[in-house]
């Protein structure tokens, strides 16, 4: 696989450094090389939070970068602002209900209904677990035992729904309703 880099970027609160805290665990326990920088928007209430992960078959050697290989977004603000910089040929994932995609022809875009399945699940919270499975599924970025087992070493609560969530993503990815 080489090298990825995965900017996830969504509203605070979205659990999106959890997801980028998860990436990165499931790459150290499945024998590759991850290093996560964060940034946050200035607003004290109601901004954004970013996690740039950069998962690797071999040692990384500098931990920022501009152009993600992967966009994950979960508001219409944060695909905004990041879409543009997505590589050629690169994917961009967005939250199904909550973003309007632009037609930006180098690059691919894939509606994901987080929120909705969290919902269903009860557990609104694990969109973050969804967009994991899913993003995983669709991109073969990690073996899902790892990732599952990711998940098991970084969450605290209702475990058992988060992995759940994480699976009806993978479900999603296939094409099949979870």
């Amino acid at each position: 696989m080489g090298e990825l880099k995965l900017r996830i970027i969504g509203a605070g609160g979205h659990g999106i450094l959890l997801a980028g805290s998860i990436i990165g665990t499931a790459s150290i326990l499945s024998g590759r090389d991850a290093v996560m920088t964060v940034a946050y928007s200035p607003a004290q209430r109601g901004g954004w939070s970013r996690a740039d992960v950069i998962v690797s078959d071999e040692r990384i050697d500098f931990p920022i970068f501009d152009n993600p290989d992967v966009l994950i977004a979960t508001t219409q603000e944060t695909y905004d602002l990041e879409v543009d910089n997505v590589v050629q040929e690169g994917y961009v994932i967005y939250e199904k209900d909550l973003v309007t995609p632009r037609n930006v022809p180098y690059i691919k875009q894939v509606p994901i209904p987080a929120f909705e399945t969290a919902i269903k699940l009860g557990f609104r919270i694990s969109a973050n677990m969804v967009i994991l499975g899913f993003a995983n599924e669709l991109l073969k970025i990690l073996p899902h035992d790892a990732m599952i087992n990711g998940i098991k070493a970084r969450v605290k609560r209702k475990l058992d729904i988060n992995v759940k969530a994480y699976e009806s993503g993978v479900m999603l990815a296939r094409g099949v309703e979870p």
